[in-house]
């Protein structure tokens, strides 16, 4: 039964890559949007109308990324938090009474 709430170790690894790779895309995409910023401000070929809205929707674009980059977004956060949960699994279930209640064991 413990199966339905214990998460394997080949799980819980293949979570965290997929995070760690999700985060790296997430960093590619910040410097991709910083350098298409960097190349749209540079250009004299943009003037007027059409210059000052793909400049606002850049640096919407920008700060939106921005929140997803480095060591202080929630994607970061949460691969430190499994790999915490990770060290500590088996000590974790064996002492959550309302977990051992499900398998029938005590504290």
């Amino acid at each position: 039964m413990n199966s339905l709430f214990k998460c394997d170790g080949a799980t819980m690894d293949s979570i965290k890559d997929n995070l760690v790779q999700a985060q790296s895309y997430m960093d590619q995409a910040y410097s991709q949007a910083l350098q298409l910023q960097k190349e749209i401000v540079s250009k004299e070929d943009w003037t007027g109308k059409s210059e000052l809205v793909a400049e606002g929707f850049l640096d919407i674009l920008v700060q939106y990324q921005k929140a997803f980059y480095g060591v202080q977004n929630p994607q970061a956060q949460a691969i430190v938090a499994l790999n915490e949960l990770d060290t500590n699994l088996e000590n974790f279930f064996s002492t959550w009474e309302d977990y051992l209640n499900l398998e029938g064991r005590t504290l």
